[in-house]
């Protein structure tokens, strides 16, 4: 019963044809939920996904109401407490008869986070304007992250990035809102560049950071600021109009620059600084800054 499109006696004629029969296999083959109903409301199909999603079978969901599925609005449907998932429909009409397929995908895990972040968001954890973590999210992971490190031997990267003139950036552009869009772009192409297991986060209004995990060689994080600067120089499109920001990146390593995360964060810090001293539009690496002071 889970799989009610093999059974040809249960569909009404019109769906015996070769592309349904293809469209069936497909529909079995994919991990999205899949089920159509009828004109009349009446479950036609349910594929094995859609049970797997739900916890359904095909015979549970005949009985129940399948109205939900086929006439909401919105796209995240809460089918129980704490269960959700994502609905796409479109209409399919065969000689002459309307069915509505509906596509689901669990969505629990999405809503959770998102739960989540409008919690750490209300806490001042996470930034706002470019939903990034904050300094204390940031201090956590750069913990956690030379920990894993010191268990594998292996370094931990640090990229302080602060914008130049940020003052006449704001000034320059029309308005707060459009100087806003900027941080928001600034931040969405720093999250696009960095590898899945880094973390950017918005230190405040000028700084950011990225944290870089599980580094192999020393210099790794050098190699990587020079990369970003050139994709951060990139004009940013704001309203139609081409925005240049310039940054100054400092770059710090574990363990070769600090042996924890509070004085790691601050020889990035301090290096980003020197390189915005020396002009802006460039990097500067910690352990170069602590050898020019001796």
């Amino acid at each position: 019963m889970t799989d009610r499109l093999s059974d040809r006696r249960t569909l009404p004629s019109p769906l015996h044809s070769e592309a349904l029969a293809l469209a069936g296999l497909l529909a079995r083959e994919t991990r999205d939920g899949v089920a159509i109903v009828g004109a009349d409301g009446d479950l036609v199909y349910w594929n094995a996904a859609a049970g797997a999603i739900t916890g359904w079978s095909s015979i549970t969901i005949a009985e129940q109401n399948v109205a939900k599925f086929t006439t909401t609005p919105k796209a995240l449907i809460e089918i129980r407490e704490g269960k959700w998932v994502e609905v796409r429909q479109s209409t399919l009409r065969v000689d002459g008869r309307s069915y509505t397929v509906v596509m689901f995908t669990d969505a629990t895990s999405q809503v959770h986070l998102r739960d989540t972040r409008g919690q750490l968001r209300s806490l001042g954890l996470i930034d706002s304007a470019t939903n990034l973590p904050g300094r204390e999210l940031a201090l956590l992971h750069i913990e956690q992250s030379i920990a894993l490190a010191r268990r594998d031997k292996r370094s931990v990267g640090l990229l302080s990035m602060k914008l130049d003139r940020y003052r006449q950036l704001r000034e320059a552009v029309d308005g707060h809102a459009a100087a806003d869009e900027v941080i928001r772009q600034f931040s969405k192409r720093i999250t696009a560049f960095v590898r899945a297991s880094d973390v950017p986060a918005r230190l405040s209004d000028d700084s950011f950071l990225a944290v870089l995990t599980a580094l192999t060689t020393s210099n790794d994080a050098a190699v990587v600021a020079v990369r970003l600067l050139l994709v951060l120089a990139e004009p940013f499109d704001v309203v139609g109009h081409a925005r240049s920001v310039h940054c100054s990146i400092g770059v710090a390593e574990f363990p070769r620059d600090a042996d924890d995360a509070v004085s790691l964060l601050g020889a990035a810090l301090a290096a980003a600084d020197r390189a915005q001293v020396q002009g802006g539009g460039r990097y500067s690496v910690a352990s170069e800054t602590a050898e020019q002071r001796r």
